[in-house]
C-alpha cells in the first residue's frame, strides 16, 4: 500500500513536469528539441527516484534482520551441562546430613543487568527431609526463587549452596538431574503415559503403575489387574529403543488398545502433544507421578496442584506427606491449607523474606503477614485448628 502511494505521487510529479514543459513549448518560450528532452528526462527521473526509495526501504528492512541475527549471535551462552573438573559425587545431594541441605546467602536475582532486582539479598537455610512452604502475593518472587535453585536465572550476587556445593560451580545437567521440579504448567510430550513418567525406561511397569495409583489416576482394582498382567516387565529406554523406532512408531500410530477405547488410563494410554487429551488436573497428576518415581533428595513443587479440585488436592497432599518423607520438599502454593501442616513457611513480599517460621507461630502472630493472608482467605479458624493439631503432633513426636 505504501509503495502504491509513493508511485502515485511520483507519477503526479512527473505529470506536472510534462504539463509545464508542454505549456512552455506551446508558448514558444523553449524549443521543440529542449521540450522533448525535458519531457523524457522528467519521466525517467521520477521513475529512478521511485525505485531508489524502494531499494532504500528494502535495505533498511534487511538491515533490521541483520541486526537481529547479530543480537542472537551475541546472546550470553548458558553454562556448560557438565564441568569435568568439578563433578558432584554420585550420592549428591545427600539427605543424611544434619546440616543445612540448601543454604542461601545474600541472594540477589535480576532478569537482566539493566533491570531492577526481583530478589533482594535474602538468606535462609533448609534442612534435609524438611517440608517448607513458599508463600507470597503475586509478584513477590516465589517462582523466581524456585527457578534460581535450578539456575534458570543465575544470581547477580550472593550464593546458593546445595549440600555444601555452590550450584554455579557445577554443570547444569549435574544440578538439574539431581532435583525434581514440578512446574505450575504441566509439561507432557507426545507418546504414552509410560514415556512421560519414565522416558528413559529406568523403572519396571509395576513401579510405574504403583505411582499412578498413588496419585489416584488408577483405582486399586485397576492397579491390581494391570500389575498382574505386566508383572516384571520394563519398557526399553530411549537409547535402547532407537534401533526399531520406525516399527514402533508405525505400530503406535495404528494400534488402539481396548483401554483407550473405554477411557481407562494405563501405561499404554496415548498422550497427545502437550497432553491436550487430558485435563489440566490430570496433566499435573502425571507430573506428580513422575516426581514420585524419581524420589530425589530435593523436590520443588511450583503451585503443582493449583488446577486440581480440593478433594483431589487433599488426596495428593496426603500422598506427598507419605511418599516424600525422605526428601526436602519446597512448595510454592496459593492454597494456605496446602502448607499449613508444613515444618516451616517462608513468606515473601517484594522479593524480601518478611516472615520465616513454623505455621503455628506465624498464624498466632498478631498483625503478621501470614495471619493476614489467612484472614483474607476466610478460613482463619480452620487453618488455626490445623496448625494447632500439627504443632501438638510435632511436640508429641
Amino acid at each position: 500500500m505504501t509503495n502504491r502511494w509513493l508511485l502515485l505521487h511520483f507519477d503526479f510529479l512527473g505529470g506536472i513536469a510534462v504539463l509545464f514543459t508542454t505549456l512552455l513549448a506551446l508558448s514558444g518560450a523553449i524549443g521543440a528539441g529542449l521540450a522533448g528532452v525535458t519531457i523524457t528526462s522528467a519521466m525517467a527521473f521520477t521513475s529512478s527516484v521511485y525505485w531508489t526509495c524502494r531499494f532504500w526501504t528494502s535495505l533498511e528492512l534487511d538491515l533490521n534482520s541483520v541486526e537481529r541475527v547479530v543480537e542472537y549471535l551475541e546472546l550470553p551462552q548458558e553454562p556448560p551441562l557438565e564441568i569435568e573438573s568439578n563433578r558432584p559425587p554420585a550420592y549428591w545431594p545427600s539427605s543424611s546430613d544434619n546440616d543445612a541441605l540448601i543454604r542461601v546467602e545474600d541472594l540477589v536475582v535480576r532478569y537482566a543487568p539493566d533491570l531492577p532486582p526481583v530478589i533482594h539479598g535474602i538468606s535462609f537455610q533448609l534442612k534435609a527431609r524438611e517440608r517448607v512452604g513458599l508463600l507470597g502475593r503475586t509478584g513477590s518472587g516465589k517462582s523466581t526463587l524456585a527457578m534460581s535453585l535450578l539456575r534458570f536465572t543465575d544470581p547477580s550476587s550472593g550464593t546458593i549452596q546445595i549440600d555444601g556445593i555452590d550450584i554455579t560451580s557445577i554443570g547444569l545437567h549435574d544440578l538439574r538431574s539431581r532435583i525434581t521440579f514440578v512446574a505450575q504448567d504441566a509439561v507432557l510430550f507426545s507418546g504414552t503415559i509410560r514415556d512421560n513418567i519414565d522416558p528413559f525406561g529406568d523403572y519396571t511397569d509395576e513401579e510405574c503403575l504403583d505411582v499412578l495409583a498413588r496419585v489416584h489416576l488408577l483405582t486399586e482394582s485397576r492397579h491390581a489387574s494391570q500389575v498382574s498382567s505386566r508383572a516384571g516387565s520394563r519398557a526399553p529406554s530411549i537409547h535402547e529403543g532407537q534401533e526399531d523406532a520406525g516399527v514402533a512408531s508405525t505400530a503406535a500410530s495404528t494400534t488402539v488398545s481396548p483401554d483407550d477405547k473405554q477411557g481407562v488410563i494405563n501405561l499404554d494410554t496415548k498422550v497427545s502433544s502437550g497432553g491436550t487429551n487430558f485435563s489440566q488436573g490430570q496433566r499435573q497428576l502425571l507430573t506428580m507421578a513422575r516426581a514420585l518415581l524419581r524420589q530425589s533428595s530435593i523436590i520443588i513443587l511450583d503451585e503443582a496442584t493449583s488446577s486440581i479440585d480440593y478433594a483431589t488436592d487433599t488426596k495428593i497432599q496426603t500422598t506427598i506427606r507419605e511418599e516424600f518423607k525422605s526428601s526436602l520438599l519446597l512448595t510454592v502454593a496459593h492454597r494456605l491449607r496446602t502448607v499449613i501442616d508444613y515444618d516451616r513457611l517462608i513468606v515473601l513480599d517484594n522479593g524480601r523474606i518478611v516472615e520465616f517460621d513454623t505455621p503455628y507461630n506465624l498464624i498466632h502472630t498478631e498483625g503478621g503477614v501470614f495471619r493476614d493472608m489467612c484472614i483474607h482467605s476466610g478460613n482463619l479458624k480452620e487453618l488455626e485448628k490445623a496448625a494447632d493439631q500439627t504443632e501438638k503432633a510435632r511436640s508429641r513426636s
